[in-house]
């Protein structure tokens, strides 16, 4: 018989100990923005260099504003990637993420259906990889977590792996057989 009864009080997320990033997961958020910006400016030093009239009206911000945004953007990955975590727990997975807006995402490993690990070519390169993790029904990742080292999202995949497994096995273990020895459920 199903029994539904009321909580006294409530889990505190709060006290979920989480675990930092990989400590090359701020370099890396450092290279990605680097590699966005280095060639804008170098875009923008081109149009510049052959365009004389947009160089006297948008020199002097340009020289102000982009070194402006560059460090500014610095300064906020070291925050954000200082901020974000992981923590496993037995039955859930749980990531905090954000500097102005926090967020704390906790997922039942029981939902998870499927995980993948994407990795490119700088982060091959710095022995990181983002782990994506999927539940039923959705299209997209329901928690993607950037910034791992590759051995720690091997090692998550394959802890999910191995709660899916014992929980299909207590699941198809405990259903009841029918007339002709076949599982029921």
């Amino acid at each position: 018989m199903f029994e539904n009864h009321q909580l006294d009080a409530l889990p505190q997320h709060q006290k979920i100990i989480f675990k930092p990033l990989a400590e090359k997961a701020l370099l890396h958020a450092q290279l990605s923005w680097l590699l966005f910006y280095i060639p804008l400016m170098v875009a923008l030093a081109v149009v510049c260099f052959f365009n004389h009239a947009f160089a006297a009206i948008a020199q002097t911000p340009l020289l102000i504003a982009l070194p402006s945004i560059l460090v500014i953007s610095l300064l906020y990955n070291i925050a954000s990637i200082r901020l974000k975590g992981i923590a496993m727990r037995e039955h859930d997975i749980a990531y905090r993420k954000g500097v102005i807006w926090q967020q704390v995402t906790v997922l039942p490993l029981a939902r998870i259906q499927h995980t993948e690990i994407h990795r490119g070519p700088l982060e091959r390169k710095l022995g990181l990889a983002s782990l994506r993790l999927y539940s039923a029904g959705g299209m997209s990742a329901d928690l993607n977590i950037s910034g791992l080292s590759h051995d720690d999202c091997k090692d998550i995949r394959q802890f999910i792996q191995k709660y899916t497994e014992a929980r299909q096995t207590s699941v198809h273990s405990s259903a009841p057989l029918s007339d002709n020895n076949e599982l029921v459920g």
